[in-house]
């Protein structure tokens, strides 16, 4: 479990069979997964986990900056182990499929913000959406 047993335990939290299923679910992952997606996964070795549990779980770690969670408008939330470096979204409206964006690409708005306004940027958050390669091809065969 990497660091995160340890952060768990030096915020005061027991180290529960739920809490490490569901920290392994999200890790196991590798990509944005839902609430729902992660309970699955936990009840295939812990049944007895209910959705409710997953959630409060998820809280707890999104808390401790373990896990990443990501709001996405119309779309759903979707966790992740919380990355290093910062990065943003785009989703597509076809399929639902969620990538990354480097923090890096906004650069030049941290600047122009900086420069024309003298904001400083202390965070930023981007959710870019729009239609995959696989969907806009299905919907350039697809006869009017």
């Amino acid at each position: 479990m990497h660091h995160a047993r340890e952060t768990i335990r030096k915020a005061g939290y027991r180290l529960t069979p739920q809490r490490v299923a569901v920290w392994e679910a999200v890790r196991r992952g590798g990509r944005h997964r839902t609430a729902e997606e992660i309970a699955a996964d936990v009840q295939q070795t812990l049944p007895e986990v209910n959705v409710s549990t997953v959630y409060r779980t998820l809280e707890l770690l999104v808390g401790l900056e373990l896990v990443q969670e990501t709001r996405l408008a119309g779309v759903a939330t979707y966790y992740e182990v919380a990355p290093a470096p910062v990065h943003h979204h785009f989703v597509c409206e076809g399929c639902g499929t969620v990538g990354h964006l480097d923090d890096g690409l906004l650069e030049p708005v941290r600047r122009e913000l900086l420069d024309a306004d003298g904001f400083l940027v202390s965070e930023a958050r981007m959710t870019v959406f729009g239609l995959c390669r696989d969907c806009r091809g299905r919907a350039a065969a697809t006869p009017d």
